[in-house]
């Protein structure tokens, strides 16, 4: 039975999106398929999010029970209701106190960083800079031009996963899109949808603009579509976008691709979404930079 065939039904109210990410990673690794809806994409959030809560996670009918029993266990061994509540943009301070307690030997291993045990900093390879993590003071700064995205929630929340979560594996060097990935044709859809409208709307008919953009991120040119590049976002993450310019027939667009292991380093499709996002931003960044010099 394919994805779209389940019978989904709720098995749980969501109390904010940590809590979100924590049951649904869970359930997914005990082989459980996990839509998880926030109420904050519907037009009546402001309604519905102090009443109810910040969403509900819904699993295939038949795996209802054994869904209930895995949140039930979790809830009252993590401790979730002392989570940050909806709508605070803070990190899980889990995340950072797991951090503090990882070896950094097994760290820089795993994830390809460095780590300076005089400044008590990892340093984390992003596309064209570096992204600065101190566990003990929970900050994170990201070097040079981009360093208005240091607190940039997205950008914080998935370098700690990256870290605390990088698996030591090769790439496999078979590219996949969203969809392709495990609970992906199901979750990328609605809000959850890759961010890559304003991208066409940016570059459309400026391919010129676009390769500048690309270069000045350590882009690799690619021979995909009308133009393509490959970045490495973090050093075991590639990513590769293509684009194809308006024609008689279509609007131009872009498509994202991953190589197949993201899901060992990013577990949740909540995080690669987040990071797409994070990429888009910093790509119009450098596009809107070069558009001033020019």
């Amino acid at each position: 039975m394919t994805e779209e065939q389940f019978q989904y039904v709720k098995v749980h109210t969501l109390s904010n999106r940590f809590e979100a990410d924590l049951l649904a990673d869970a359930l997914r690794q005990e082989g459980i398929p996990v839509l998880v809806r926030s109420f904050e994409e519907t037009p009546y959030a402001g309604l519905f999010v102090p009443q109810k809560g910040w969403g509900r996670i819904m699993v295939p009918k038949e795996m209802a029970d054994s869904a209930r029993e895995i949140i039930a266990r979790l809830v009252e061994t993590e401790a979730i209701g002392e989570m940050p509540l909806a709508g605070d943009v803070q990190i899980d301070p889990r995340l950072w106190d797991a951090l503090r307690k990882a070896d950094p030997g097994e760290i820089t291993q795993r994830a390809l960083v460095e780590f300076d045990p005089e400044e008590n900093v990892y340093v984390v390879p992003f596309l064209n800079t570096a992204v600065l993590c101190y566990p003990e003071t929970e900050r994170i700064e990201v070097l040079g031009r981009h360093e208005d995205f240091s607190k940039d929630f997205q950008v914080n929340l998935v370098a700690l996963h990256y870290l605390l979560y990088a698996q030591n594996k090769p790439l496999a060097n078979k590219w996949v899109s969203e969809k392709d990935l495990p609970g992906g044709r199901l979750f990328f859809t609605a809000s959850h949808t890759l961010p890559t409208g304003p991208l066409a709307g940016v570059f459309d008919g400026r391919m010129s603009l676009l390769e500048a953009a690309a270069r000045k991120m350590q882009g690799e040119k690619g021979d995909s579509g009308d133009l393509s590049y490959r970045f490495r976002v973090f050093p075991r993450i590639p990513m590769q976008i293509i684009y194809w310019g308006r024609d008689e027939e279509f609007e131009p667009s872009f498509h994202v691709l991953f190589d197949e292991t993201i899901i060992m380093h990013l577990s949740s499709l909540d995080l690669i979404w987040g990071l797409v996002n994070v990429f888009t931003s910093v790509l119009l960044d450098c596009a809107e930079s070069i558009r001033m010099k020019s």
